[in-house]
């Protein structure tokens, strides 16, 4: 019984779904579960390690952002006022000057 998940994640049973094949090439047999289990693992690894960098990228960059935000608004002493109704009219003078 402790098994059957190590026999199902190899494929050992034809009927049941190949969990590794998602993470393994075709160059590995069916036939080497060792190895295609260690690949599906390191792949596994490097897609949480990428998925780590993308973010951590993605943090330094919002951070950067908010930075530069601050130093705009309290360093400098910049107003920045965001009017919504500023953006539709220029927006629609511009679509005005499109037609003309």
């Amino acid at each position: 019984m402790t098994f059957d998940f190590l026999r199902r994640l190899v494929g050992s049973n034809p009927n049941a779904p190949q969990v590794l094949q998602l993470f393994t090439p075709n160059v590995v047999g069916p036939d080497r579960p060792g190895t295609r289990l260690v690949l599906a693992g390191v792949t596994a690894v490097g897609l949480v390690v990428a998925g780590a960098v993308a973010l951590s990228s993605l943090l330094a960059l919002l951070g950067a952002l908010f930075g530069i935000y601050l130093l705009l608004t309290q360093v400098l002493g910049l107003e920045l006022d965001v009017d919504p109704a500023a953006f539709v009219a220029e927006a629609q003078k511009y679509a005005a000057q499109a037609r003309n």
